[in-house]
């Protein structure tokens, strides 16, 4: 597995700047992958914002904006409102995927290992940070929502005993 000199360089970035608002994953793959895990405060709800680490020459900020939001009924107005956006912001990007039907805002740092300045990135995330609360309350209007939905509901754990428990006490 390749060495991650750019992960080894964000960790040291966020001691020295005692900043601990991450979790941090080693995914373990071919490219060395790390993902810290934070989330933006919205008035709409928090959204998970991912910084992804790797050996290769992109480093990227992933904002899950809307988990599993996109509907037959919303997706034009989404998809004019990613459009517009899209066009006016160049450092970052939103898009819908539709594996998840989930709305996403990346944005791509290129640089080489040797090249790579956590500083730069972490200005990059704080625009994306201070740029969200400004358009949460456009996008509760083309999501049509009032809160987030939890952005891993789709990836809780369930056991059978533990619905026929809450069942159980729902009808007592």
């Amino acid at each position: 597995m390749p060495k991650n000199i750019k992960s080894e360089a964000f960790e040291k970035f966020l001691v020295d700047e005692q900043i601990t608002c991450f979790d941090k994953r080693d995914i373990g793959d071919e490219d060395g992958t790390v993902v810290y895990r934070s989330y933006i405060q919205t008035a709409i709800g928090d959204m998970p914002i991912f910084v992804l680490l790797d050996a290769t020459i992109y480093s990227v900020i992933r904002v899950l904006v809307g988990g599993g939001v996109v509907t037959d009924d919303n997706y034009n107005a989404i998809v004019d409102f990613i459009n517009r956006e899209n066009s006016v912001y160049k450092n970052f990007k939103y898009y819908v995927e539709k594996d998840d039907d989930s709305v996403y805002l990346d944005c791509i740092y290129i640089s080489s290992n040797t090249a790579f300045e956590p500083q730069l990135l972490y200005v990059l995330m704080n625009q994306i940070v201070k740029y969200m609360p400004g358009v949460t309350a456009e996008l509760k209007q083309v999501m049509n929502i009032d809160v987030l939905p939890n952005p891993f509901a789709a990836h809780e754990h369930h056991h059978a005993h533990d619905d026929a428990a809450m069942e159980s006490e729902k009808r007592s």
